[in-house]
């Protein structure tokens, strides 16, 4: 096969997965009162096998068998409690990289096109896409898996076939020399079908292990497999070729009928039998694994390769991260324009000349104030709060090819620029409205503080989505949270009068720093207000008695610069522990 000539030299020695007394269950669930709400279910029931180089094999048996678990620890993913031993070659399949998995459903970021998809995982995987040898494997990927005349299509535009392919293919740029897939023909029709077994086979021809999962399988398609795993019940019932399965089910008196599928057969043999077949087969299958010497092998699969520098899975990660949002740039920048003109022309129209020189624009600047504050807070925030839960499972499949921090680093300085953008836009048409003092020095001032604020803002909404992924609640709990935050901001409340027990939650608030920056720039420069001679109401002479009616600070710039980077950072780690949560529920399959 033409791929492996190019790819990693081949091997001279036999390649060996052994498992010997696997056991995995799901662990027993407790309410807090310490009564069993969920009892301990076995899931793999003391299986032992050996599957050798050059197989084609297939897993087969009715639903519940536990056929993905099985699949999933062979590949050294499994992250349930489990006994007994994977292998390769003698060595624990946890601490190689020989063993790839291809899932029963292909997860993508679909914005990206097939090349660009390939480029990616090739410079994760191998690294410089650019260099001769990695080249050459991503070309001859490419040609062998039959998607030249798809480089430029983008993957939400491609068939289930056609995404199978990509699945496969990426899979195979690192060479392993095992390839495990679950249903890889799962949603596919019979050409597509056969044309992935085909190549899968092709696979196994030049040396690779290739276990496959097959749920009813055609007889086309079943009589492609050299080797059969019939599974039930979490057991193991027989593991050889084909013709040694039909031998050794007419053994225990069940003949398969002329012109009948086999597979079907054997599925509905262990399925309907009460259990009477699968102790019979108990009975007479012979442990294959007991055949396996380990002794006379190599370790020819090699330890984990180490990942990409973390600087370079940053930048690549942002890299994938831009072509996402270069692909959707229209509709962002149609989502901005409209949200700043709508946003604009109201603000215009309300506050049309309005100046803090006057007693009654005291509250009306106030209100101009929090409302392009909060504008820029809750726009930045809610931006981002989905962000995590639409690639939680593209996250945990790419587990360990990079590092969790990079991941989370890479998505919160992908927001940075509509960081920039959105201020910048929604200040300079809003502050057109009102007077003033020193006009473009306050918009410029105004500008700054809000990128810093818009920047806590982002973290606070990564934060969250982070945090309420798995429970996919977060936007019903971010608005508990934004309550208490932006009543800190002191445009519905003084501050000053504040319980003290309350006090302290000022200080984790972005709204209070934001505003309290704000307010700070334009009122200080505010230095006489108009007090009308036959008021009764109390007069405020000046933009520091607003200030101080308000309960702002004096030494804003300092205490509101620290106090937004704690923010920041406060949300940023919560959000990097969400996400590092995530990754320790293990691959998502």
């Amino acid at each position: 096969m033409e791929l492996n000539k190019v790819l990693l030299e081949e091997f001279e020695n036999k390649d060996a997965i052994i498992v010997r007394n696997l056991k995995v269950w799901t662990p027993e669930e407790k309410s807090i009162w310490r009564k069993v709400t969920k009892p301990k279910t076995v899931i793999i029931d003391n299986v032992s096998a050996c599957i050798r180089e050059g197989e084609f094999a297939a897993i087969i048996g009715p639903s519940g068998a536990g056929k993905t678990t099985f699949l999933v620890s062979l590949a050294g993913k499994c992250t349930l409690p489990f006994e007994g031993t994977v292998t390769i070659n003698g060595r624990n399949v946890r601490d190689l990289t020989g063993a790839e998995i291809v899932p029963q459903f292909d997860v993508f970021t679909d914005s990206l096109t097939v090349m660009e998809q390939l480029v990616f995982m090739t410079e994760m995987k191998l690294g410089n896409s650019m260099k001769q040898p990695n080249k050459s494997i991503l070309n001859t990927v490419i040609e062998e898996f039959k998607l030249s005349a798809h480089v430029e299509t983008r993957i939400g535009s491609l068939s289930g076939g056609e995404r199978r392919l990509l699945s496969l293919a990426t899979s195979f740029l690192s060479n392993p020399q095992i390839l495990i897939c679950d249903e890889p023909t799962t949603g596919l029709d019979s050409y597509n079908a056969s044309q992935v077994i085909g190549i899968l086979k092709k696979l196994s021809a030049s040396g690779k292990i290739v276990i496959c999962s097959v749920h009813q399988p055609s007889c086309d398609i079943f009589k492609e497999f050299n080797s059969i795993l019939l599974m039930a019940e979490g057991n193991l019932l027989f593991h050889g070729t084909q013709d040694a399965c039909k031998s050794f089910f007419e053994s225990i008196d069940l003949h398969c009928p002329l012109n009948y599928n086999p597979a079907e057969f054997y599925i509905r043999a262990v399925s309907n039998h009460n259990g009477v077949c699968i102790k019979k087969m108990l009975e007479n299958y012979q442990d294959q694994s007991l055949d396996c010497d380990e002794t006379g092998l190599e370790v020819n699969l090699i330890y984990k390769k180490p990942q990409r520098n973390w600087l370079k899975q940053v930048q690549l990660l942002l890299w994938r991260s831009s072509l996402s949002l270069k692909s959707d740039l229209k509709s962002y920048v149609f989502q901005l324009l409209l949200s700043v003109v709508v946003t604009a022309s109201v603000l215009g129209t309300v506050y049309s000349g309005v100046t803090g020189t006057t007693q009654r624009g005291i509250q009306d600047v106030r209100g101009f104030l929090w409302l392009v504050t909060s504008e820029v807070c809750y726009g930045l925030a809610y931006s981002t709060l989905y962000v995590f839960k639409y690639e939680v499972t593209l996250f945990r499949r790419e587990v360990g090819m990079y590092k969790c921090s990079a991941y989370f680093v890479s998505k919160f300085l992908s927001f940075i620029p509509r960081c920039v953008i959105w201020p910048i836009a929604l200040v300079c048409t809003t502050t057109v409205a009102i007077e003033l003092p020193n006009h473009a020095i306050t918009t410029m001032e105004f500008i700054v503080v809000l990128i810093f604020a818009a920047i806590a803002s982002m973290a606070y909404g990564l934060g969250m989505s982070a945090l309420f992924t798995s429970t996919g609640n977060m936007g019903d709990v971010m608005p508990c949270f934004d309550l208490p935050l932006f009543l800190m901001s002191g445009a519905f409340l003084t501050i000053s009068t504040l319980p003290i027990w309350l006090y302290p939650v000022k200080f984790i608030s972005h709204f209070y720093y934001a505003m309290d920056t704000i307010s700070n720039l334009y009122w200080r420069q505010i230095l006489y207000i108009d007090c009308p001679v036959n008021t009764t109401t109390t007069c405020t002479s000046s933009g520091e008695a607003v200030l101080y009616e308000i309960g702002y600070s004096n030494n804003f710039v300092l205490q509101n610069s620290l106090g937004l980077l704690l923010v920041t950072t406060m949300w940023g780690l919560l959000g990097y522990y969400g996400m590092k949560r995530e990754e320790k529920k293990g691959y998502a399959y």
